[in-house]
């Protein structure tokens, strides 16, 4: 599948990476989901944006393909710029959700030792540990689990977006 106009393409498969469970199963709230109308059932149904300190990264997923790009707030800039954002952007996504980890090989070497877990590894498909910002990772700790744990996830994103703001970032 080409992909989508202004997009780069990283194939890699659900098994490895599945955006609809991982940024959904509570590891993060500040992701946020736009559905798309999505023409063949190949195609990316969600596009999932996260504001970082200089830019917004763009995420969509095809079966056997992640596509990401960066958007950011200045003019435009140099082709060689550009493509220094891009290498940035990549970088940022393969270590936020450590691309490096090969998860096929670790379901299959957990279903080996844990007959429960290879009955239920299809549950679990592409949903990876998120490497965060252990700053921003505390906070939503704290108030997912604090008194206010009444707190559905789209506020809880939005009390941690304010405290950031509030606060000023850094590497985020």
């Amino acid at each position: 599948m080409a992909a989508p106009l202004g997009f780069h393409s990283l194939p890699l498969p659900l098994a490895q990476l599945s955006l609809a469970a991982v940024l959904k199963c509570g590891q993060s709230f500040r992701w946020s989901i736009y559905p798309l109308h999505a023409t063949l059932p190949c195609d990316p149904s969600h596009e999932y944006r996260l504001c970082l300190q200089d830019r917004v990264v763009c995420l969509r997923q095809s079966p056997d393909t992640l596509f990401y790009r960066s958007v950011f707030p200045d003019p435009p800039v140099p082709p060689e710029v550009e493509d220094a954002r891009g290498v940035e952007t990549l970088s940022w996504i393969k270590d936020y959700f450590q691309l490096d980890v090969d998860l096929t090989k670790l379901y299959e070497e957990w279903s080996n030792k844990d007959p429960v877990f290879a009955k239920l590894r299809w549950r679990f498909e592409g949903i990876r540990m998120l490497r965060q910002d252990p700053w921003e990772n505390l906070i939503s700790y704290v108030l997912r689990f604090s008194e206010l744990n009444r707190l559905n996830p789209r506020r809880l994103g939005l009390y941690v977006l304010r405290i950031i703001t509030s606060l000023g970032s850094r590497e985020w």
